[in-house]
């Protein structure tokens, strides 16, 4: 297999973190959503990356957009705010664009291509984590709407989100169905939470999201009626592999941080590189980095020929998150007593790492996942 990048998509790579470190690592933004750099990657055009150009989007194949992701996860050391960002194109914008009719990709796209509207995507409930299907929220058919009830919680971008794609019960017996809805904000019946307080990933705001008695168009749901789980599994699927991508980028600035500090400090009068104890550590972030870009590159070829990548995402996701961990954690051994403080990047970098082995499905339900899958496989 060759795996050259072309002339354009190496500038494209370039161009992309030339335009991060000059403009997306404003250090007053690094604990809060900035909607001025939100529109600077809007104006860049970054938004629309995989989306016709009808709708103002680039039309770049998804290898490209993981390429893409990879280049802006190395270079925005806010990773609170690159998150942000997969969260509207990945799992609400792209989920519309592929899933949803004409008439949606009509009405919502353009906007959210410009960044002029932020979507989310709402799944989680009080007490449905990782197990979606156990979700309450229902809709029942009223006329030519649906009436919508229900609690989300923890919806990533829900304070800052114009648009929610929505997953909600539509039948209860014999076999429980979901349908999937676009719900706008400022239909009536919705309200918006205050930002939860979190360890990490502060720049992407959370919240929790009520829906009371909200009439919702038939025509907004996404797919058909009773659609809902294969959509919510082609969703997860979206997103733990853009999600994931760009920490592969955040793992290879860590280690260039790293690889710059053992060769400056000195301890027993030489560098710190010089003890093997520190050097593994460095070996290991390469390690870990080069293996993962291989599964970025195949998850990427796959969706490019319109194939499943259902276990090779859960198998990223599960790798990426624990190697991304590690690598935070063996990055604030290697700074000692500086990497605990505030005053350098490392103790913020660990705080938004930890996140990843929890959301968009704990690693223990990966695991679940890849051994159903070998066990059909291979059984």
């Amino acid at each position: 297999m060759d795996f050259t990048l072309t002339k354009e998509q190496k500038e494209y790579r370039q161009g992309i973190i030339d335009f991060a470190r000059m403009t997306l690592n404003k250090n007053e933004s690094l604990e809060k959503f900035s909607l001025e750099m939100w529109e600077e990657l809007s104006n860049f055009g970054f938004l629309g990356i995989t989306v016709s150009e009808k709708y103002g989007g680039l039309e770049e194949s998804y290898l490209t957009a993981g390429i893409a992701l990879e280049a802006l996860g190395y270079a925005c050391k806010n990773n609170g705010f690159v998150f942000a960002v997969n969260n509207h194109i990945w799992v609400s914008q792209n989920i519309i664009y592929l899933y949803g009719s004409e008439q949606l990709r009509d009405k919502y796209l353009s906007s959210m291509v410009s960044g002029r509207k932020i979507g989310a995507i709402a799944i989680t409930e009080a007490e449905s984590g990782s197990d979606a299907l156990s979700m309450v929220t229902r809709a029942e058919k009223d006329g030519e709407d649906y009436i919508v009830n229900g609690t989300k919680m923890f919806i990533s971008n829900g304070p800052i989100a114009d648009i929610f794609v929505v997953f909600a019960v539509t039948q209860w017996e014999p076999v429980k169905k979901m349908t999937a809805f676009v719900i706008e904000k400022d239909f009536e019946g919705v309200k918006v939470g205050e930002d939860i307080k979190k360890m990490g990933l502060n720049a992407c705001p959370t919240s929790e999201i009520l829906f009371e008695n909200v009439r919702v168009p038939e025509a907004n749901i996404i797919g058909t009626c009773h659609s809902g789980s294969k959509i919510l599994t082609q969703a997860i699927e979206w997103e733990r592999y853009y999600e994931f991508v760009p920490h592969v980028g955040a793992m290879q600035r860590i280690m260039e941080l790293c690889l710059e500090q053992v060769k400056k400090r000195k301890q027993f009068g030489k560098s710190i590189k010089e003890f093997q104890a520190v050097s593994h550590k460095i070996a290991q972030m390469e390690t870990s980095i080069e293996l993962v870009k291989l599964m970025l590159y195949k998850i990427g070829w796959l969706k490019d020929q319109n194939r499943s990548a259902y276990l090779e995402t859960s198998i990223f996701k599960l790798f990426v998150s624990e190697a991304y961990i590690q690598t935070c954690r063996d990055a604030l051994q290697i700074f000692g007593a500086y990497g605990y403080t505030q005053e350098y990047d490392i103790e913020r970098e660990f705080r938004d790492a930890i996140a990843c082995s929890i959301y968009s499905g704990t690693n223990e339900m990966q695991k679940n996942t890849i051994f159903e899958m070998v066990d059909i496989r291979y059984g």
